[in-house]
């Protein structure tokens, strides 16, 4: 795993902005790569909890728990 973070801040459905992980290219995410808005994927790990550091969600991700 590289050791750069990639978040998407997004809306979830009642408009608060949440927090995702991109797990990145080469973990099936794809819709990411060129876009300038991005939107949270199928593969993207999240909503993250707000209590989560910074080094427990590349914890997480890449120990797969995400």
């Amino acid at each position: 795993m590289s050791d750069q973070l990639d978040l998407i801040m997004h809306p979830d459905g009642t408009g608060k902005l949440r927090l995702w992980a991109c797990r990145g290219s080469g973990k099936g995410c794809k819709r990411n790569l060129f876009r300038t808005s991005r939107k949270p994927c199928e593969d993207c790990a999240g909503p993250l909890d707000e209590k989560l550091t910074l080094a427990e969600v590349q914890d997480k991700l890449a120990k797969g728990d995400a």
